[in-house]
């Protein structure tokens, strides 16, 4: 009964499921995602058109999902080797020791620079530890920042005992000094008389610690007017240390130029490179270090007898007393001498006489000078 119109209405049912399949569908067979392929209809059409039957189940392609490796960068077909970062190489630094000497290094900014400039010159050096009390604009023509004099007195009492102090001192100095009744110009020789008093102050405190002080002369700034105040402080201290028997160190030349200023100049190695920093005060790395060279050949006789001579006579055999150098005429003791024991000479004593007044000393019965004298 349905024969003669089957074909027909057959044909007409595929006309239209080919209209409504998408274009890219007519002409290109797309395969669907892996997560759809279990859920794709396997029936044939008319079965599909009215809902008869069940789709076979599509088994997932042996093997599991499909993985591809890429290859590592800077492999044969990988992507471009980039370079690796050089290793950065990091100098051990040697812990010091906990009876390490102590250089004190006080003053203003330059003595910032100058502490930094020992730590890189002492790093090697366990035995060595190096103290810095700087403030940058602090010196000896004023008090309100700091009074240095009260502040030497009090660190030289306290523990671990410097074994050195190293003052530089004096480039913010070209002021007034005020005092309480009055206020003294610079320059003026009454300002000059006070601030001689107060480098003495310093001296002084340190000789009755028994400890060495070392004045580190000024250096010449960028500005000519600063420069020219500088050369007259630094020409001050150097008198006053002098006189009275203080290590000066002198480093203007090394940092000057016919006697101004340079911001360039040969470091250690002989190489020209930046020594002082663009505002034309402070120093540069190679600056500082430079600068803490001249003071490190005047410490080598402060910091490198007492260690040695303490470990040689340790070494001594035989038994014997030993006789303090500081006073010739007193009996032997058996203790080694120390920094305390240097106290400047009283009047009447043999080592007055000796040392002061230049009298040769008396013989003591029983040891060697009195039967060589005879």
């Amino acid at each position: 009964m349905f024969r003669g119109w089957a074909s027909p209405l057959a044909v007409v049912i595929l006309a239209v499921a080919w209209l409504a399949t998408p274009a890219s569908a007519q002409f290109f067979k797309t395969q669907p995602p892996p997560q759809q392929q279990q859920q794709v209809d396997n029936r044939p059409f008319l079965m599909r058109l009215f809902g008869l039957g069940r789709p076979e189940p599509v088994e997932p392609p042996a093997g599991g999902a499909r993985i591809i490796k890429v290859p590592p960068a800077g492999s044969p077909g990988g992507q471009r080797k980039t370079a690796a970062a050089p290793a950065v190489v990091v100098k051990p630094q040697n812990p010091k020791q906990d009876d390490a000497r102590v250089v004190l290094v006080i003053g203003d900014r330059l003595a910032t620079d100058l502490g930094r400039g020992l730590d890189i010159a002492f790093a090697d050096r366990p035995d060595v530890r190096i103290e810095t009390k700087t403030i940058d604009d602090a010196g000896l023509a004023s008090t309100e920042d700091i009074d240095w004099k009260a502040f030497l007195e009090k660190r030289l009492l306290d523990k671990p005992r410097p074994a050195a102090v190293v003052a530089l001192i004096g480039r913010a100095d070209g002021q007034p000094i005020e005092l309480p009744d009055r206020v003294v110009e610079f320059p003026s020789a009454d300002w000059e008389t006070i601030y001689k008093a107060r480098l003495n102050e310093l001296m002084r405190v340190s000789r009755e610690h028994a400890v060495p002080f070392q004045w580190v002369g000024l250096v010449p700034v960028a500005s000519p007017q600063a420069t020219n105040d500088i050369t007259y402080i630094d020409g001050v201290i150097r008198d006053e240390a002098s006189e009275k028997g203080a290590t000066y160190i002198d480093v203007w030349e090394p940092f000057s130029q016919s006697g101004a200023f340079v911001a360039s100049g040969p470091d250690l190695d002989g190489q020209v490179r930046q020594l002082r920093l663009k505002d034309g005060v402070g120093f540069t790395r190679s600056g500082a270090r430079k600068l803490a060279f001249y003071v490190q050949q005047s410490l080598g006789s402060v910091l490198d007898i007492a260690a040695p001579t303490a470990n040689l006579m340790q070494q001594v055999s035989g038994g014997g007393l030993v006789m303090l150098l500081n006073d010739p005429g007193a009996a032997g003791e058996d203790k080694l001498i120390t920094a305390a024991d240097l106290t400047p000479p009283k009047p009447g004593t043999p080592f007055h006489r000796l040392v002061v007044e230049g009298l040769p000393l008396d013989p003591v019965p029983g040891r060697y000078d009195s039967t060589a004298l005879r």
